[in-house]
């Protein structure tokens, strides 16, 4: 009799714990896909989106684009289409619809060419100051 109540109780909990067990994309309500970003944005690399996302939500999933990403000029490489598409149009209300994504479609967010002059700048800025720092020294 006790053997048989085992029986029962493992029977019964096995069979919970089948009905709680669910596959992503198979038994849940969002199918998620594949899309690389890389480039310009804060956590580049491969993330998965659900299955009717666009450019946003790609670019969302990625942490969104940096201080010096180039909006003006993002590159999407689907399966049979490779575009660039300027985001700046867009989020000023001037240009078109998003473009939708593909499972392993792949965004690149270039960054914005006037960037590098404020390298150069800086770089600039601490030649100058070493440079009066020596004559500084010099003098004395």
């Amino acid at each position: 009799m006790r053997s048989f109540c085992w029986t029962i109780v493992l029977v019964a909990s096995f069979g919970l714990a089948a009905e709680d067990y669910s596959l992503p994309g198979i038994n849940s309500d969002e199918i998620l896909m594949p899309v690389n970003v890389w480039g310009e944005v804060r956590n580049p690399g491969i993330h998965m989106i659900p299955w009717d996302s666009d450019l946003r939500d790609a670019l969302s999933a990625a942490g969104g684009p940096t201080s010096s990403a180039n909006l003006s000029s993002i590159r999407i490489v689907l399966q049979d289409l490779n575009l660039e598409y300027d985001l700046s149009d867009y989020l000023s209300g001037d240009g078109t619809t998003l473009p939708c994504m593909e499972p392993d479609a792949t965004v690149y967010v270039s960054e914005a060419r006037y960037e590098w002059w404020k390298d150069v700048v800086d770089f600039s800025y601490k030649l100058i100051v070493m440079v009066n720092v020596i004559l500084l020294m010099s003098r004395t």
